[in-house]
């Protein structure tokens, strides 16, 4: 005769990811989210800076549009490539 309980549990199941790489998860996807999406977006802004002639008067704008674009584009890379 089995002396385990029916009403026992050795050990619970636990799932493959813990709730800190859940986070990380989420984290690097919406970050990924963000920076393609963004990516996508602000080219637009540097459109309508070059036609509307303001470059020149907001060039440190500009500048940092350029860079932001650049950093989207990094961190939204690998976005949606499953």
């Amino acid at each position: 005769m089995s002396s385990a309980s029916p009403f026992r549990r050795s050990a619970p199941d636990l799932p493959s990811t813990t709730g800190v790489q859940r986070l990380r998860t989420l984290a690097v996807g919406s970050a990924q989210f963000a920076g393609f999406w963004s990516a996508i977006a602000l080219p637009f802004a540097m459109l309508a800076l070059i036609v509307s002639g303001s470059v020149a008067q907001q060039a440190p704008l500009f500048v940092w549009l350029l860079f932001a674009n650049v950093v989207a584009l990094r961190v939204g890379h690998g976005y949606n490539q499953n």
